[in-house]
């Protein structure tokens, strides 16, 4: 866990980069061993990664970030991609260097009762091998429109936490309030996912800085990180908001004066 989380803060800035089989090859991803140099330039804490990256990995300069394996996949060019599928083994993870595993499941769908007995199986090797559990847990489905999505998302927390992860990531609620109660609900560390490219970035700035005095852990910030025009910058913006207690307008400050 030492390899994820910040000593100095206790919180973490992770970089996922495990889109490329969901979208495909998206702006920003297209090379990855480029957009991995980004992460380690910047300092993010830690990548995710499908395995056939990791050989990727091995060829980034400087990297001592720790690294998750992706254990779960499915692709939008079908009609089941809230539906998550087992691609990978704990066992998998070890022989290729990862430092912990994640896994995705999404709630209130059709498919969940699969997806939730996945991840006991996971958590339970997990538990044998002692690897760290990233659980990414999401409302999304059939479903999703008919629960209060707040008040769910604080479940879906709860669940992954009673189920064995290690860290949970999860979608940003609505309000403080929520922020507070997933960190009620959990004994283990939770962080919030950075969601779509939003094209308010201050906005997004804010609100990691709101979630950071919350209790929140620390952050999971992909595509507004590497489709960001400097994503370097921006990167570094997060991690000064989530380790040094930087305020969103010092973050943003910093962002328009390397413009200029």
């Amino acid at each position: 866990m030492k390899r994820f989380f910040r000593e100095s803060s206790g919180k973490t800035v992770i970089f996922p980069l495990d889109h490329g089989v969901t979208c495909g090859p998206i702006l920003g991803i297209e090379n990855l061993a480029t957009t991995m140099r980004w992460g380690v330039e910047a300092g993010a804490d830690a990548f995710v990664l499908h395995k056939g990256m990791f050989d990727i990995a091995a060829t980034v300069p400087g990297l001592k970030q720790g690294l998750f394996l992706h254990v779960s996949g499915s692709t939008q060019l079908g009609r089941a991609v809230n539906r998550k599928v087992p691609v990978s083994s704990v066992e998998e993870a070890i022989r290729r260097g990862a430092d912990g595993v994640s896994c995705h499941i999404n709630l209130a769908n059709p498919d969940e009762p699969e997806m939730i007995r996945d991840l006991g199986i996971l958590s339970d090797a997990c538990f044998k091998w002692q690897m760290p559990l990233l659980v990414m847990i999401y409302i999304r489905g059939s479903y999703a429109n008919e629960v209060d999505r707040d008040q769910a998302t604080v479940h879906a927390v709860r669940l992954a936490a009673e189920l064995g992860a290690t860290i949970i990531k999860t979608s940003c609620p609505s309000s403080q309030k929520y922020m507070e109660k997933l960190v009620q609900v959990s004994h283990v560390p939770v962080v919030l996912a950075g969601g779509a490219k939003v094209s308010n970035e201050k906005e997004l700035l804010n609100r990691i800085h709101e979630a950071m005095k919350c209790g929140i852990h620390g952050v999971a910030v992909g595509r507004n990180v590497f489709q960001h025009s400097n994503p370097v910058l921006f990167l570094k913006a997060i991690l000064g908001i989530v380790h040094e207690e930087m305020s969103p307008q010092e973050a943003w400050d910093m962002l328009v004066s390397a413009g200029e």
